[in-house]
Formats: C-alpha cells, structure tokens, sequence
C-alpha cells in the first residue's frame, strides 16, 4: 500500500501543472453529481475546545448555492436560510436578520459541479483561491493535491483534495484577520458519488463545531419555494 500511494504521489506532481486537479475532479465527479441533498446532522458546539451543547439540524440542499438548515425541531420555525448569496435567520416563525453570506463549503464540496469548469474557475477566483498555484503533500497518511498556494504555509485560501478519491478532505480560509480550518472526512457511496458525513470547523486554531450527518438522501423532488424566506411554514419537506 504505502509503495501504492507514493507511486500515486509522484503520478500526481509530475501531472499538476498539465492536468489541474479541478479539471481531474470534474472529470471523475461533475457528469452524474447529486442535484440534491438532505440530512439529519448532529451538531456539537465547542468553546477552548471543550462540548458546550449539541442540537440537532435538519438540513435540505439543492445545488449550487440553496440551503435549508432547521434547528431541532422543522416545525418550530427556527431556521436560516442561504440563498444564492444571502443568509436569512428565523426565530420562530420570524425573520430576525438577512445579511450577506455566499456558502463557501458549499460550493467547494459540490456546488461547482452546477456550472462549466470555466465558470467554476472564475468562481473559486472570486472567493479567494489562486488557481494557479497548486503543489502536493499528505495528509492522514494519503497524498493529496492542494489548491491555492504552491507551498506549505497557512496564510493563504486554500483547498486539500484526496489525490485518488478527488474529495475535498481540508479547507484553509483567512477572511478579516480570522483563521477558518475545516476538516471533511468519513466520506461514504452516496448514488454515484461520495459524501462527506463528518465535518470539524476550527478557528484560530479552536474547535468550534463538529457535525455528523446521518440519514442522507440525494436526488428528491422538492417544491423550491421550501428556500423561499417569504413562504416560511408553508412547504414542508421533513416530516411528509
């Protein structure tokens, strides 16, 4: 195995800058991508790294950019909402704010997958990623390609991707002078793909909240008006 993946990591660094690793990861994923996702996520919230409660969230998406998160309980109106590039939060039945908030991970763990390699390109540029640097290294022990830097530092927006599965294992983000570190793992065959269902964030290097999905499903029919803010309580997705 280990002469495996070091045959992998070489295949890897001697193709990067002829076959950039996006381009490898539409290749293999972007033809038969998930148009749709929901989940039953545990949520787990942390301060100095250390459980400080746990809720439960119903979660509903629709690729590339629509988001549904109920917290606890569907029914009891406490949602928020990410939509196209805005983020609504309710309270009980209310909306409580709306302010500008396009979903990052969103995108980078699938949303691309909705447009052209050219269009993806351009949008990674726009939320922070230089695509033209890249360079490999391991992680947990398997080689990965990472995206956004050429080098081994922590300052720059950056992505991991699993050289072999082509899935996004860590994010580096540096967004108002705070460092957002996001660990994707214990990804499963979801239809014709994988999906992430273990998700870490960490800020300035703190644990912050951990997620565990369970119960996914892909590929639904839904009546979008469910991301409608102005229609609140009037579609129903968990629960039917």
């Amino acid at each position: 195995m280990k002469k495996f993946l070091l045959s992998l990591l070489i295949l890897i660094t001697a193709t990067t800058q002829a076959q950039p690793i996006v381009q490898r990861m539409f290749d293999k994923h972007a033809k038969g991508f998930r148009k749709s996702l929901s989940f039953v996520q545990e949520t787990g919230f942390y301060v100095n790294d250390t459980l400080r409660k746990t809720a439960t969230w119903y979660e509903v998406l629709v690729y590339p950019d629509k988001l549904r998160i109920d917290i606890d309980d569907p029914r009891s109106g406490n949602a928020i909402y990410f939509v196209n590039d805005s983020a609504y939060r309710f309270q009980k039945g209310e909306l409580k704010g709306r302010n500008y908030q396009p979903h990052d991970l969103v995108f980078v763990l699938g949303g691309m997958y909705s447009f052209s390699l050219e269009e993806a390109y351009k949008k990674l540029k726009a939320i922070g990623y230089d695509t033209e640097k890249t360079y490999t290294t391991t992680w947990k022990g398997r080689p990965v390609v990472v995206l956004g830097t050429d080098k081994d530092e922590t300052e720059s927006n950056q992505f991991w991707v699993d050289a072999e599965k082509l899935v996004t294992v860590r994010i580096l983000n540096n967004k108002n002078g705070q460092k957002t570190e996001i660990l994707c793992d214990d990804y499963v065959p979801l239809g014709r793909g994988l999906c992430e269902t273990s998700i870490q964030f960490f800020i300035n290097g703190k644990l912050r909240q951990t997620e565990k999905y369970r119960e996914l499903k892909e590929n639904f029919t839904l009546d979008m008006d469910y991301f409608d803010p102005g229609k609140m309580g009037k579609v129903v997705y968990w629960g039917k």
